[in-house]
């Protein structure tokens, strides 16, 4: 086996994630390839020359721009990788001179959040309970693909008031967030997951929770981004839903929709923190643990928890919810009534023995 070239395990390590260097070093490897280098020998080029290499590749890439093959938004990430090779390699080079090349950047669709009434649309294409669990998942978590798609059965947990306890990026401790499962969610997981096991499969905490359909009976297989991705085209596909093409992208994109739907209800919901709303959309600021605002479990938990309901797809589930809220508001408040009503008693109590006090002295 060929050995790996140093300056390929350097941009290995500099990458944060598996994923991230499996997709940096994929744009790299196009660029190689259209200039005829190998890792090794584009970082012997002179400064001027591997500068006008990076230039001339920009005013290719702006062709295909031209061509309506790509979208002139997507250039930076096509030199991302190149620059992180480049830095981690300690080459420098006159990064301005190419930037500048960059075409504007132009309005791209993918802005708009799904409704719930699309998301039951959604819903119904499903034919699997897989699929129908990755739904619910996501629309009550709001998580990003690659967050759900190594997510195993160690990562989640029962938590109060029969809601689940989720860690994503479990392997990444700069990353590592919680999140939760409402009741609609558990309850579609638990019936894929008893479906997994009545066709033979054992699941163990190492399980994957998302599996690759038709590795029932062996040990499982996750489902790759991928395999993600092509399994909601195709649930848009037959849901009906009518999507708007704006540049290369639809207003409503495949999984990001979802999140912005669950953005949405967080940012519009007075009883959430901003705090607590920036840690559960994965905004990275508020994963760290030295951020001063960086909320406590039991607080990410109320605040999800006050926008449960309005996170869950099926109206009726949806209003038993919000009933057994109100209830349970109900009994706190009475609860809070009997309190006080106790308090002002036994202060009446006390005002009536200390009056008798004083009128005994009085009359002595």
């Amino acid at each position: 086996m060929d050995k790996i070239p140093r300056c390929l395990v350097l941009f290995e390590t500099a990458c944060k994630s598996v994923r991230t260097f499996k997709t940096y070093k994929f744009g790299l490897d196009k660029f190689l390839d259209w200039c005829h280098k190998d890792y090794e020998s584009l970082l012997m080029l002179p400064a001027k020359e591997l500068e006008d290499i990076l230039q001339d590749y920009c005013i290719f890439l702006r062709t295909r721009v031209n061509s309506k093959e790509i979208s002139p938004n997507s250039i930076p990430t096509y030199f991302n990788p190149i620059w992180r090779f480049l830095k981690v390699n300690r080459v420098k080079v006159d990064k301005e001179s190419v930037i500048q090349l960059y075409p504007d950047k132009v309005k791209l669709g993918g802005h708009d959040a799904i409704t719930t009434e699309q998301l039951v649309k959604l819903l119904n294409a499903t034919d699997t309970l897989r699929d129908r669990a990755i739904v619910h998942f996501f629309s009550a978590t709001g998580a990003r693909p690659e967050a759900v798609c190594e997510l195993q059965l160690k990562h989640i947990a029962e938590y109060e008031d029969n809601f689940y306890k989720v860690v994503l990026y479990s392997e990444d401790y700069k990353h590592e967030m919680i999140t939760f499962l409402h009741t609609e969610a558990v309850k579609s997981l638990k019936e894929y997951f008893v479906e997994r096991e009545s066709h033979g499969e054992k699941l163990t905490s190492e399980s994957f929770v998302f599996a690759v359909n038709g590795y029932w009976k062996l040990e499982s297989k996750p489902m790759s981004y991928n395999v993600l991705e092509n399994m909601f085209d195709r649930l848009w596909k037959r849901s009906g839903i009518v999507r708007v093409k704006i540049g290369n992208r639809y207003n409503l994109a495949s999984t990001t929709s979802i999140r912005k739907r669950f953005d949405t209800i967080l940012e519009m919901n007075p009883e959430v923190s901003s705090g607590a709303s920036q840690y559960l959309m994965d905004h990275t600021g508020y994963l760290s643990g030295t951020h001063y605002r960086r909320p406590t479990e039991a607080q990410i938990f109320t605040s999800y928890h006050a926008v449960s309901s309005e996170l869950m797809i099926s109206n009726e589930l949806r209003m038993k919810l919000q009933l057994k809220q109100k209830e349970e508001e109900i009994q706190k408040n009475e609860s809070n009534k009997d309190s006080k009503i106790r308090e002002l008693e036994k202060r009446l109590e006390n005002t009536d023995k200390l009056l008798r006090i004083v009128l005994s002295k009085l009359e002595s």
